[in-house]
């Protein structure tokens, strides 16, 4: 018997979230759940201990859409996530979406959706939909947040398409949106695998605290991936290769302490740009006799790659110890643009609730 119109009793929705724009969605989707009779959770992951009753169970991936793809948590719920053989699956993540004047354009999720939908799929998963949600862009550490209104059109919009999606699916009904896109999204494939590689490891050292920090421990307690620590006798914050920019941190800093450095991200670039690491494996491979071809190739974008990581790393330990000199401290947080930026603070900004992680 076809069961494609018949509606779940149980729904779980697995939420990788930064600044709330994800969780919002989930909320709403378990919200209309409930409306319709369905048991909902809201959940970073599946315990491993889980043994509710959940009759015919809907199981959805939620996340942010990073560097035109999905981020590193969505990846690793869709490898890690027991228990999704036979069942039905979503995935659906939140893209920046912006309003230029009264005029609201939607985000790009290229392949956020697709990818780890396939990856599901090989699991034996049913995937019953994939999509995404236009909510407001919030990547502050680049570029200064919307103000209010615009908050709450784009919000607004994002709130219409996320009932509409959970309405048909959680129906029953199958939802496969923003295909078009994917063809795009394939392209540029080898661009969003080095913002993950690469720009991605950049970006998390360009954060650091200025003079205004108290020490809090705000930013090390709210992390969803655990990437910050308090260092230091001072306890001064620090970011590890486990940040995945998802601006949290830097929008829910108590005193808007939380900077972001383009003079050091302008640095990172220039020094992975010498063939330092490519050079040295060339001159080994030279000295072995390892002919061309691709195990040489291989070895010489490997050391390139690490170059890459140690050189990032070296400068970042080099920032965070001029940040223990005042002076050194004061110079650079005058020396950045997003001390002038508007915080996002998530789309309770607009009047709406979502519940923190």
């Amino acid at each position: 018997m076809s069961i494609e119109h018949e509606a779940f009793e149980s729904v779980d929705l697995i939420v990788w979230s930064g600044t709330g724009n994800t969780r919002h969605v989930a909320e709403r989707i378990a919200g209309t759940a409930g409306t319709l009779g369905a048991s909902a959770r809201v959940l970073s992951s599946i315990p491993a201990d889980d043994a509710r009753p959940i009759g015919r169970r809907l199981l959805g991936f939620l996340a942010p859409t990073h560097g035109f793809t999905a981020p590193w948590p969505l990846w690793k719920a869709a490898l890690m996530t027991p228990g999704v053989r036979g069942t039905d699956v979503f995935v659906l993540v939140t893209r920046g979406g912006t309003r230029v004047g009264r005029k609201l354009f939607s985000g790009f999720e290229g392949t956020a959706t697709c990818l780890p939908a396939a990856i599901l799929a090989i699991r034996g998963a049913r995937i019953r939909g994939v999509g995404a949600i236009d909510m407001p862009l919030n990547w502050t550490v680049i570029h200064p947040a919307f103000g209010p209104e615009s908050v709450s059109a784009i919000v607004s919009r994002g709130d219409t398409q996320t009932d509409a999606f959970a309405t048909r699916i959680l129906g029953g009904q199958a939802v496969f949106g923003g295909l078009p896109q994917l063809a795009l999204g394939l392209l540029i494939l080898p661009l969003s695998l080095g913002y993950m590689l690469i720009a991605r490891l950049m970006l998390a050292k360009m954060f650091f605290a200025d003079e205004n920090c108290t020490s809090c421990g705000t930013c090390e307690k709210i992390c969803p991936q655990g990437a910050v620590r308090l260092r230091g006798a001072a306890g001064r914050p620090y970011w590890t290769f486990h940040c995945q920019n998802c601006m949290r941190c830097m929008s829910n800093c108590p005193t808007e302490a939380i900077q972001g450095s383009q003079s050091w991200m302008l640095l990172y670039i220039w020094l992975s740009a010498l063939p330092f690491g490519a050079v040295a494996a060339a001159f080994v491979l030279d000295a072995l006799n390892v002919p061309a071809g691709f195990a040489r190739g291989l070895v010489e974008g490997l050391s390139g790659y690490a170059w890459t990581v140690a050189t990032v790393w070296l400068g970042y330990t080099l920032l965070w110890m001029g940040l223990l000199v005042p002076g050194v401290r004061f110079a650079l947080s005058r020396a950045t643009f997003t001390r002038f930026y508007r915080r996002y603070r998530g789309p309770t900004d607009s009047g709406y609730s979502t519940q923190a992680e």
